[in-house]
């Protein structure tokens, strides 16, 4: 695939007035409250907490009196005061933020508010463990069990055995027919038109040993199994589904041989050069052999990776999402980082998204995110770590601005070594100049030591209301004028459901 930097469009969540300051003592600590289950992540994802992001003041509040950490005994700890604290009770809440550096936030009720607000403070001490009046064990009426609510859609599963690849009648790779084996053998020609009806795999190039799909194979993209229903009573779903892709304009790939399964994360679809499709994901019962659409009861989240273009700009990808709540990313959306989402705890504050995609609003409920920056098919994601901060990838949203040891980002890179995004931290500054670590065994090894910004800033969510069987979305490929025909690229897409904030479950419980 051929993919490049992509760029979130950033949006602050406006400035408000500083709240009068609450005070410490008399309150309880506990290890965390707010259940929010992340089972469409990896499980390495679970119980990291994230600490780069700031809230941001219009005006500093007045300095508070030296605090240590038994002053926040007395108050019970959830993970954010958004989600975790209780809106009636907000006083007796607060959140760690960084207890390396002693930094904890302290909830409170601001008038209008549905959720508890934060004011954070800063130990006189830098505590490495929880204060010591903390109680080791969490209050009686935390439960002892958390269970998923939501939409979950994960792409490494089982069900791979029943997936239908014929998009378009274009046939892909499936149990037998796999990207490693059936490979592109030759690109058309210079001037060379495509065959009467199109090529078996697309107008890119002839694939090697693929025959035709069966008659009467649907034209569809089938993944099996790759969505669950969660109802919040249980550890185990109470309905499995299909997402069915299906073309609803005239479909044309680069190469067949990529639509899929990409990785074990995501799925992928090749667009050719100069084409706009608009392309249908719907909801089935994996029980179901007529494959009836079911509406799912709760709202979710569904992502894109690798929004970006060519050399020069060419090839430049785009995405219009329709009848959608919201978006977001790094850095937040139009409100800021969200939260209650399952991706909420994984996204960083600091990555700015502005130089990277483009967001804007062609008409009342739809976003077209569309690529301003370069990039090549190594800066591909193949898997969550590869795109979001946590343990598992041994890297922290902080790490996204650390400036190598050398004080170099970066180097050029792609056809010719033109596409050039390098950062020199003496005379650019280090923001965004971090590199994922060497050491990581879950971030993909090609990526292992290349600049984070070339993969994390490039990918945008929806999020689709409950209710919907399916959903449509247009998929646009610039023209690569000057360069041989028929080119193309490929996009990503996975999903994470929304569960609402429980303030009755435990950190281990997530």
């Amino acid at each position: 695939s051929h993919s490049a930097t992509r760029a979130c469009e950033k949006a602050r969540p406006s400035t408000r007035p500083s709240p009068p300051r609450p005070s410490l003592p008399s309150r309880t600590a506990v290890s965390s409250c707010g259940c929010v289950s992340t089972s469409t992540l990896p499980s390495r994802y679970r119980t990291w907490k994230r600490s780069a992001s700031a809230a941001p003041a219009a005006t500093p509040p007045p300095s508070p009196p030296p605090l240590s950490c038994s002053d926040l005994a007395g108050r019970a700890e959830v993970d954010k005061c958004g989600t975790g604290a209780d809106i009636s009770d907000c006083a007796s809440f607060y959140a760690v933020k960084d207890a390396a550096e002693g930094k904890y936030h302290l909830c409170y009720k601001e008038e209008g508010e549905d959720r508890c607000s934060k004011e954070k403070v800063i130990c006189a001490s830098l505590p490495t463990i929880a204060p010591t009046n903390a109680p080791t064990v969490a209050p009686t009426i935390v439960p002892t069990a958390c269970f998923p609510e939501g939409l979950s859609i994960d792409f490494d599963g089982a069900g791979y055995s029943n997936d239908i690849n014929n998009l378009g009648g274009y046939r892909g790779p499936g149990v037998t027919l796999n990207k490693e084996n059936n490979v592109c053998k030759g690109k058309l020609d210079w001037g060379v038109e495509p065959p009467l009806g199109g090529c078996p795999c697309g107008c890119g190039c002839v694939c090697s040993d693929l025959p035709p799909a069966p008659p009467g194979s649907p034209q569809q993209l089938l993944f099996s199994q790759v969505a669950k229903q969660y109802d919040g009573t249980q550890s185990e779903p109470v309905r499995v589904l299909d997402l069915i892709l299906t073309n609803e304009t005239e479909y044309t790939p680069w190469s067949s041989m990529s639509n899929g399964r990409q990785g074990n994360s995501f799925g992928e679809v090749s667009v050719a050069a100069g084409t706009d499709t608009r392309f249908k994901f719907a909801f089935a019962d994996s029980d179901d052999p007529e494959k009836v659409p079911v509406e799912v009861p709760h709202s979710f989240d569904f992502c894109f990776f690798d929004i970006d273009t060519g050399v020069d700009g060419v090839l430049s990808e785009s995405i219009e999402a329709c009848g959608i709540l919201d978006y977001f990313h790094h850095g937040g959306g139009e409100d800021g980082v969200p939260e209650g989402h399952a991706l909420s705890y994984y996204l960083c504050d600091n990555i700015k998204g502005d130089e990277y995609l483009e967001v804007t609003t062609p008409s009342a409920g739809c976003k077209l995110v569309t690529a301003l920056r370069e990039g090549i098919g190594s800066d591909n994601p193949v898997t969550w770590p590869d795109v979001l901060a946590g343990p598992s990838g041994g890297f922290t949203c902080e790490d996204y601005d650390l400036c190598p040891s050398n004080g170099v980002s970066g180097y050029a890179r792609g056809p010719s070594n033109a596409v050039v995004d390098i950062k020199t931290c003496a005379t650019d500054g280090s923001e965004g100049a971090g590199l994922f670590p060497q050491s990581s065994v879950n971030v993909t090894a090609r990526l292992r030591g290349e600049p984070m910004r070339y993969t994390m800033p490039k990918f945008v969510c929806f999020t689709y209301p409950a209710g919907l069987s399916s959903f449509e979305l247009t998929y646009h490929v610039g023209p690569n004028p000057g360069a041989p025909p028929y080119y193309g690229r490929n996009f990503f897409f996975s999903g994470a459901y929304i569960v609402a904030a429980d303030a009755s479950c435990t950190a281990s419980e997530r």
